[in-house]
């Protein structure tokens, strides 16, 4: 088995590289101050070991990547969670569906996968994937409450029904409340 790194040169950069660096991967952006040359476009790994360089920190490629890596797919569970809360926001009893809840177990699926595989968050980071995880959890519940809800409106609707026929036939109250119970399959001790 090999051997989990614990911390990144990235964490030992200073807040504001690290925030820079951040926004040159997440958002593309470059840096006022960046004093090599860059052609248009997002700044390549390259371009963020040339700007640590230019403040005095040795960084490798491979340790941008790798943090960039994280970055990316915590910026992809912040999307995933509002996204996540914006189907919790639009759900009503026409919209529920298995679909939401499936979507909403395969992306519990993928970040509990992404944090057995990192062992290095931050509060920040741990919080955004709980709170993801969170609102993809609530959406699966409540889609099963509604498929609860719905069956049983359907099962007292179908009672209702049943018992309207029986009665107008003329068959007495007892055995009307026995057949609803034996095609309910209501066992009685």
């Amino acid at each position: 088995m090999t051997k989990r790194r614990a911390h990144s040169s990235i964490d030992k950069l200073p807040q504001d590289l690290r925030e820079t660096l951040t926004r040159m991967i997440v958002d593309n952006e470059w840096p006022a101050d960046f004093a090599g040359e860059h052609a248009e476009g997002s700044p390549r790994y390259e371009d963020l070991v040339t700007y640590c360089d230019q403040w005095g920190f040795g960084v490798s490629k491979s340790a941008i990547g790798r943090w960039a890596v994280q970055l990316r797919t915590m910026a992809r569970f912040r999307q995933a969670g509002l996204i996540t809360r914006q189907i919790m926001s639009d759900l009503t009893n026409e919209k529920a569906s298995q679909t939401q809840k499936a979507v909403a177990e395969m992306i519990t699926a993928v970040a509990i996968e992404f944090i057995g595989g990192h062992d290095n968050f931050d509060a920040d980071q741990i919080r955004d994937v709980a709170k993801a995880m969170k609102d993809c959890t609530a959406i699966a519940i409540n889609s099963d409450k509604y498929v609860r809800e719905q069956l049983a409106l359907k099962v007292k609707a179908a009672c209702e029904s049943t018992e309207k026929k029986l009665a107008a036939a003329g068959v007495d109250r007892k055995k009307i409340q026995e057949i609803i119970d034996d095609h309910l399959g209501v066992v009685k001790s």
